[in-house]
C-alpha cells in the first residue's frame, strides 16, 4: 500500500489531470450528473460500507470504556486487540482524516468543480489552497473507514491473515471507488486515505504486537485498569471536595 501511495504521489503530481480523467469516466455529460449516485443498489452498498467497520470497532470501544468504569473486572476481549481497533479508528478515520485533513485541506470535491457542474476550480491533490471551507475532498473519509478494516484483518492468525488483509484492502478500495463514482472524491483522495490509515494500523500493530518486548494482553489490561482506578479516585476526590465546599457554604 505504501509503495502504491508513493507511485500515485509521483504520477499524479506530474500528471494531476489524471484525477479529472478518472472522475470523467463516471460523469454523464449529457445529463450533467454522476449516474451511479442515483442507483439504489449503489446507495445501499455505500451505506453498508459505512456500517460494517463499526461492527468491529464498537465492541473494542465498549471493552475499553467498561474496563475504565469497572477496572477490577476482566475485559471481554483481549486488551491489545481492543486498543489496536479503538486507537486506529480514533486516530485514522477520526482525528487525522476527518478531524484535520478534511477540515484544513481546501480541495473541492468533484461535484463542486466547474468540470462537473460546480463553481470551484479543480485543485491537484498536493495543493490545499482550494475554495472548500470544510469537509473537503482530501482525503476520503469513507475510503479511510473502509481501509481501516485492515486493523481487524491484521488480528486474524495464520495463513488466513493474508486472505483477510487482502479482503480488507479490497473493501476499502470498493468503498472509496463508490465515492469516486458518486462524484464525492477524486482517485487520489481515496488512495491517500488508504495510505494514511494503513500506516497508522502498521505502526499500532508494531507497537502492540510485533516489536521486541511488546506488551502482553495482561500487561495492557492492567495498565488500562490502573487508569480506571485513577479516574475513579479522581472523581471521588472531586465529589468529596464539592460536598465539603457546599457544606461550608450551607453552614
Amino acid at each position: 500500500m505504501l509503495v502504491i501511495g508513493a507511485a500515485v504521489a509521483i504520477l499524479f503530481t506530474v500528471f494531476p489531470q489524471w484525477d479529472l480523467a478518472i472522475t470523467e469516466l463516471f460523469w454523464d455529460a449529457s445529463r450533467r450528473h454522476f449516474a451511479l449516485a442515483r442507483q439504489p443498489w449503489a446507495q445501499t452498498l455505500r451505506a453498508w460500507g459505512n456500517y460494517i467497520p463499526w461492527i468491529f470497532a464498537v465492541p473494542a470501544f465498549a471493552a475499553l470504556v467498561l474496563k475504565l468504569l469497572f477496572p477490577d473486572q476482566r475485559m471481554f476481549m483481549p486488551a491489545r486487540a481492543a486498543v489496536l481497533l479503538a486507537l486506529t479508528m480514533a486516530l485514522g478515520p477520526g482525528l487525522v482524516v476527518n478531524g484535520i485533513l478534511k477540515q484544513e485541506w481546501g480541495r473541492p470535491r468533484p461535484v463542486h468543480v466547474d468540470d462537473f457542474g460546480g463553481k470551484d476550480t479543480f485543485m491537484p491533490w498536493y495543493d490545499n489552497s482550494g475554495a472548500c471551507p470544510g469537509n473537503c475532498s482530501f482525503v476520503s473519509g469513507e475510503g479511510a473507514l473502509g481501509f481501516w478494516m485492515t486493523a481487524p484483518a491484521s488480528l486474524v492468525p495464520g495463513p488466513l491473515g493474508a486472505v483477510a488483509l487482502g479482503a480488507a484492502v479490497l473493501f476499502g478500495a470498493a468503498a472509496g471507488g463508490l465515492r469516486i463514482g458518486f462524484g464525492g472524491h477524486f482517485f487520489t483522495d481515496v488512495v491517500f486515505s488508504g495510505v494514511l490509515v494503513v500506516l497508522i494500523v502498521v505502526l499500532a500493530r508494531l507497537w502492540l504486537y510485533d516489536r521486541p518486548r511488546a506488551p502482553t494482553d495482561a500487561a495492557v489490561e492492567a495498565a488500562i485498569g490502573r487508569v480506571g482506578f485513577a479516574l475513579r479516585y479522581g472523581v471521588l476526590a472531586l465529589w468529596r471536595g464539592a460536598a465539603r465546599l457546599l457544606a461550608r457554604r450551607a453552614g
